[in-house]
Order: C-alpha cells, then structure tokens, then sequence
C-alpha cells in the first residue's frame, strides 16, 4: 500500500506561485537532521536558502516564516552550547567581539556608513533611510532601545540614485550579520 506524505506547508493552486516543493522538503531534511544531531547549521546558510518558484508548490510566506524560525532556534542552541561550556558572561563577551565591526561601521558619519552603488548598477537604498537605522541599532547595541530580530528581517528601504544611496549589497550583509547577533541574544 503506497504511503502519501503529508505536505509541510501549505500547498498553493496550479494558477499560483509557490516554492518547489522537493527543494524545500529537502533543506527542511537537512535542517532537521542537523538539529538533531547537535551538528548545528550556519546561520547564513538559513538565511541565505532560496527555492525555485512554480505553479503550485508551498506558500513563500509560510516558508520563509519558518525559515525565521529555523534561524532562531539554531541561533538559540549554538548559544545554549557556548554558555554550557564557556559560561555566560563569555557569551556576551563574544557577542560583543561579533558587533564590533558593525559598531565601528554605525560610528561613521551619517552618509558615509556604506559605498555608494557603482555606476552600473546606479541605485540603491536610501541613505537617510539605512542612516535612521543605523542609528537605532547602535542604540540597541548600547541597551538604549529594544528592538526585535524580525524588525530587522522585514525591513525595507526605499530606492535613490548615486550620491543619495548605499550600495544594497553591502548593506545587505551588515544587516545579515546584525541578524545573527540579535536571533543569538535570545
């Protein structure tokens, strides 16, 4: 008798878009096994995971909620591990070494926290915009204003042309790395 598997997320109609459903059901695998096993995942493979989009597959939304999820709860226990063995007050240490190139970078003056786009590609995030926040998540760094790890992951910047934007992949990879530093706070 043929078993049918049930369906980790939410499957869209054949007239939708949605995430290939074996390339999800797969990194979900592996990502189970690795939990499992206390192997651990790198947080930027979490965050870095893309699926081809088709007619029908998994709802995007559902997915990358999850994906979220995922990233907290491996952040969690890579922390959890480092305190068992090395104590509190060695974590925030170490989280403290992990933002002090952000530190360095959101010290900068306002404009000059990122490069600009280079010519061909001409766009790129608002300064002001990545400025503004840049300034909050100092004041998170220093205690001063409570922020949640999903402001950060659903944030969006409007677009400007040269001297008024920031590269986008730059910012990009400052605001992954201050991901991986507030999903380890806990």
């Amino acid at each position: 008798m043929a078993t049918t598997s049930v369906p980790l997320f939410t499957l869209l109609g054949d007239n939708e878009q949605g995430y290939d459903r074996a390339e999800v059901d797969q990194f979900m695998a592996r990502a189970r096994e690795a939990y499992d096993s206390g192997a651990g995942m790198p947080l930027s493979e979490i965050r870095e995971a893309s699926f081809s989009m088709g007619p029908g597959g998994y709802d995007p939304a559902e997915v990358d909620s999850a994906l979220d999820r995922l990233e907290d709860a491996f952040a969690g226990a890579e922390r959890d591990r480092f305190i068992a063995q090395y104590g509190e007050d060695a974590w925030y240490e170490e989280l403290y070494q992990r933002s002090e190139p952000l530190r360095v970078r959101m010290e900068r003056p306002a404009g000059q926290r990122f490069r600009e786009p280079t010519a061909e590609v001409g766009i790129g995030y608002q300064k002001a915009q990545v400025d503004k926040l840049a300034q909050q998540l100092e004041q998170y760094l220093n205690g001063e204003n409570p922020m949640s790890v999903d402001e950060i992951r659903t944030i969006t910047f409007g677009v400007s042309r040269g001297s008024e934007a920031y590269d986008e992949a730059q910012v990009d990879a400052f605001l992954d790395r201050m991901t991986e530093i507030m999903a380890s706070v806990g």
